[in-house]
C-alpha cells in the first residue's frame, strides 16, 4: 500500500473511533429530563456535533481508501478501531478495563499481525 491509501485508512479508523469516545462522552452530559430544548442545548453545546461529523464522514474516507486498497487489507486495518476505542474509553473516559479486553486488543493485534500487515 502507498503512504496515501496508509493515510486514508488510519484517518478513518481514527475518525471512527474518536467518533465512539466523543459519543459516550457526549452522551454523559446530555440533559433528558428537562425537556427537548434543555436536551437540544446540551446536545450542541457538548461534543456530540464533532462526534456525529466524524461518525459521518469516516465511511467517506473508507470509501475513498477502497478505490485502491483490496478489500481484505482495508477490513484488516479498521479493525484496530475496537483497540483504539477501548483505549480512548481508557484514556479520556477513565473507564476500567479488565484483563478481557486486554487480551481482546492484543489478539485483535495479533490477527491483524497474522493477517500479513
Amino acid at each position: 500500500m502507498t503512504g496515501r491509501e496508509w493515510a486514508l485508512l488510519g484517518g478513518v479508523v481514527l475518525a471512527a473511533s474518536l467518533a465512539q469516545v466523543l459519543l459516550r462522552k457526549a452522551a454523559k452530559a446530555w440533559v433528558t429530563d428537562k425537556g427537548v430544548g434543555a436536551f437540544a442545548l446540551s446536545f450542541i453545546k457538548g461534543p456530540a456535533p464533532a462526534a456525529l461529523f466524524l461518525a459521518l464522514g469516516s465511511p467517506i474516507l473508507y470509501w475513498k481508501a477502497l478505490e485502491s486498497v483490496p478489500l481484505s487489507s482495508a477490513y484488516a486495518v479498521t479493525a484496530l478501531s475496537g483497540v483504539l476505542v477501548q483505549l480512548g474509553g481508557r484514556l479520556m473516559l477513565r473507564e476500567r478495563t479488565s484483563g478481557r479486553i486486554v487480551a481482546g486488543a492484543l489478539l485483535c493485534c495479533a490477527g491483524i499481525a497474522v493477517w500479513g500487515l
